[in-house]
Parts: structure tokens; sequence; C-alpha cells
């Protein structure tokens, strides 16, 4: 079969594990991210962090942007060695590389492990201590969600946001969009239906397959009048194995 290209937006740390199963395809992956993150530590949760460190048991990282963040957090107030005493424990290989590269030994409680598989881990080694999470401004990662749910001692801490793409990347991506050809776009969540949409509107979206993500994303693409040509089960890995199924 001939070589296909594949547009895609993610954050290349948010979507590592992504990236790392597909690395050896052999079609074009158009890797055009379309959501930069820089760091930013809220004041108030830096202090609280700080006065808190002993309590903390596990630092749990959703995602590659979160640990590259709070490393970087820990590294400008000479924190790494108080952390290198807690469990850290990572939701996928790529970050468990990157912590072990700086450090910090990671866990991953399981191959490409789901949030739920992380806390059923933590339960079954410890029930003392709290667990610290990385995150966004933002804090609508799952996994802090599913701690209070069980009532389950947990504290974000912000350690990044997103900002706003420069124009002159913005050029450049919609330059290569046009010299290739593509013939299938992943909307990987929800906001990649209108940030593509919104930073390629030239691009005429029905002349491609459509792939969602997740049935959230269906549901989103539906209401932009787009139709999805397959969908996934809203993690990484059924992502790759729907992109290798359409594309084999």
């Amino acid at each position: 079969m001939k070589s296909e290209t594949i547009l895609f937006s993610g954050n290349p740390d948010v979507a590592a594990p992504l990236l790392k199963l597909l690395k050896e395809s052999k079609h074009n992956f158009l890797h055009l991210p379309l959501e930069p993150y820089q760091f930013e530590v809220d004041g108030e949760e830096h202090e609280h962090v700080l006065s808190k460190i002993d309590n903390y048991a596990f630092v749990v990282y959703g995602n590659l942007r979160n640990a590259r963040f709070f490393k970087q957090w820990m590294f400008e107030h000479d924190k790494l060695s108080e952390f290198k005493e807690k469990v850290h424990l990572a939701a996928d290989q790529p970050t468990a590389e990157f912590l072990e590269k700086n450090g910090l030994p990671a866990i991953i409680p399981k191959q490409n492990a789901r949030p739920i598989d992380v806390l059923e881990f933590v339960l079954r080694i410890s029930f003392q201590g709290a667990a610290l999470y990385p995150c966004t401004d933002q804090k609508s990662e799952e996994i802090p969600g599913l701690y209070k749910e069980l009532e389950m001692p947990v504290g974000e801490f912000s350690v990044c946001r997103e900002t706003s793409l420069e124009e002159t990347t913005l050029e450049k991506y919609r330059e290569h969009v046009a010299e290739n050809r593509v013939d299938t776009v992943l909307f990987h969540n929800r906001s990649s239906v209108v940030r593509l949409k919104t930073a390629f509107p030239k691009f005429d979206f029905h002349s491609c397959r459509c792939l969602s993500g997740s049935p959230g994303v269906s549901k989103k693409m539906d209401a932009e009048e787009l139709t999805p040509f397959a969908e996934a089960d809203g993690n990484w890995i059924s992502m790759a194995k729907m992109i290798n199924e359409v594309l084999q």
C-alpha cells in the first residue's frame, strides 16, 4: 500500500506514547503541534508544596509534559534530593525514561497503564501518604479526579500553562499542509477539532479520513459537521491501533 500522510496536532510531550508507538510506521506522520505550554508555577501552590514535602509519599505523572515542568521546578529550587525519597509513578514509558535520566527512578504500574491502573497500584502497595500530581493550571486531568472520588489524599500542583502559538509557526504549519497531500486527520481530543479547523481554514477536512480519538471527540466532530471514519477508546494505545488498522 502507498504511504499516506496523517495530520496530527497534539502536544509532543502529552502524545509521547502515541509517537513512540508509531515511530516505525511507513506512513508520513505530519505532526504540527497546536498546544504549546510554558513553565509557570502558582505562587500559593508553590509555598504549600514546599511546606508539605514530608507529607507526600508519591509523585504521580500523567504524562511527559507534567514530568518535564516539575523537574524544572525541582532543579530551580534545589529539591531534587528531597523528592528522590518519594515513589515516582509514571503512566507511560517515555515519562519513566525521562525521569530516570534525571535521577528519579520511576515505576510504571502496568505497561500502557490507564489512570485507574495507577490508583490500583497505589492501593496495593500502601494506604499511607498523600500523592503530589504536577499538572497544568487547568487541573482537568483524570488521575486526580479518581483520587478524589476514592477519597484518597492528592495535591494538584500547577507547573505549566498553555500559551498561544506564534504566528510565524502557524504560517509554516500552513505551508506544510499545503505542500503535503493529507489523506487522514487524527482528532485526538475535543479541543483538537476546533484547533485544527481554526489553524487550517482553507483545508477541506471532508476530502480526507477523519479519525476520532474517543466517543466524546466524535460528538464534537458531529457538532462541527465532520463524520468520523473510525473511533478509538480515548487512550493513545487505542489510537495507534486504530491508525494501523485503518491504514494497513
